[in-house]
């Protein structure tokens, strides 16, 4: 890698790509997910920083974008995450683009949905998926008979075409959870936002969804989707693991590029809830495990624990990346924590020098809450291990 001329190509990218976003036949539109970046920002970095063939890691996969970008450029990926909900979510994005949905196989299910009042049930998945009580507190009677519905359709599907079903389904229980009513203090419909989920804002009185006309609609939107075809040399992985503990050969990594968690902002489990309610799937554990979680804000020494956890990912990155090899690092703060993202940086600093940035940029989406008070800034940085 020419690092001189790779800071020329690097300067001459606006990282705040205005009026870009995620184009509709995107795989990465099919489900929503607390604080993804826009596939650009990736897709840019990758092709400065790396060469076709090459292996690319992100140790924060989240919902799988670098890994899809990755692979659409022909480089090997792989893509690590501690949290649970993270891992199933990116590897059925991953499965879905291996292999498509077929043509008939879509038209048969939303023929069997034509008429959603038909399609309840009262059985639970084969592994007890849709069995705990506390699904009743977020659904209707009837939208939760449907979800089980679907549920039970998708196990019938041979297994090669169940990832893009199931990733549909997720999203699914995430709009059905919705009070449908809400307004903001000016009167407007209030957003369905992940932070009701994580903060467990259950409805009142939960309302009825359609979640087989909900699910019918996200399935036709994939016949837009432009399935990647990868050069078939190279291959993508998604693994269930800690980045502060990475299960990678030393020296082994071309590329890193990743966007670590922030400081206080983000509840990735507590996000994905009912995903853990309705798969049976511990939550406490990964809550617990979560670096800098949004619900550990209001703890007086969550900077330090945030940091000295940040430090033991750095050095995992840095061991794992080849000798004059770059690690890419998307990296935001609240104004709670004001130079929070710039501390960070300079402990990686000390490990790997920093090549270029910090480079601030402006989101075009906000990837946390509407709140003024969370609204992030972003920085873009370059380190090159010695």
């Amino acid at each position: 890698m020419n690092i001189t001329a790779a800071v020329a190509e690097l300067d001459r990218v606006n990282w705040s790509f205005p009026s870009t976003g995620t184009r509709e036949s995107s795989i990465h539109t099919l489900h929503r997910f607390a604080g993804n970046f826009i596939p650009q920002i990736p897709a840019h970095l990758i092709q400065i920083l790396s060469s076709p063939g090459e292996f690319v890691l992100d140790p924060f996969v989240g919902s799988g974008t670098t890994v899809i970008e990755a692979l659409a450029l022909d480089r090997y990926a792989l893509g690590n995450d501690r949290t649970r909900a993270c891992v199933f979510i990116a590897e059925a994005k991953l499965q879905a683009l291996k292999t498509p949905l077929e043509a008939d196989l879509r038209q048969q299910l939303t023929s069997e949905l034509a008429w959603p009042y038909l399609c309840q049930s009262t059985q639970t998945g084969a592994k007890g998926e849709g069995s705990s009580p506390e699904l009743d507190i977020w659904y209707s009677p009837s939208t939760l008979a449907q979800l089980r519905y679907l549920w039970k359709m998708i196990e019938r599907v041979a297994d090669d075409q169940r990832p893009l079903l199931t990733l549909i389904f997720s999203d699914v229980l995430f709009s059905c959870a919705s009070t449908g009513n809400a307004l903001t203090s000016g009167g407007k419909p209030r957003r369905h936002h992940w932070g009701w989920i994580a903060d467990n804002v259950a409805p009142t009185l939960p309302g009825h969804h359609d979640a087989a006309s909900i699910f019918v609609e996200r399935l036709l939107a994939t016949e837009m989707i432009q399935a990647i075809s990868p050069n078939s040399s190279v291959h993508g992985k998604i693994v269930h693991g800690d980045a502060r503990k990475l299960d990678v050969a030393s020296n082994s990594v071309d590329l890193i590029v990743t966007s670590p968690p922030y400081a206080g902002m983000i509840d990735y489990a507590l996000a994905h809830r009912l995903l853990y309610m309705w798969m049976n799937w511990d939550l406490s554990e990964d809550r617990n495990a979560e670096i800098g979680a949004r619900y550990k804000r209001k703890r007086r020494g969550l900077l330090d624990e945030y940091f000295s956890e940040m430090k033991d990912c750095w050095q995992e990155m840095v061991r794992v990346l080849k000798p004059g090899r770059a690690c890419a690092v998307i990296l935001g703060e609240s104004r709670k924590y004001p130079g929070a993202a710039k501390q960070v940086f300079q402990m990686f600093a000390t490990m790997a020098p920093l090549t270029w940035g910090p480079t601030g940029r402006t989101p075009i989406r906000r990837r946390l809450s509407d709140r003024q008070s969370t609204e992030p800034v972003e920085f873009v940085a370059i380190f090159v291990k010695q």
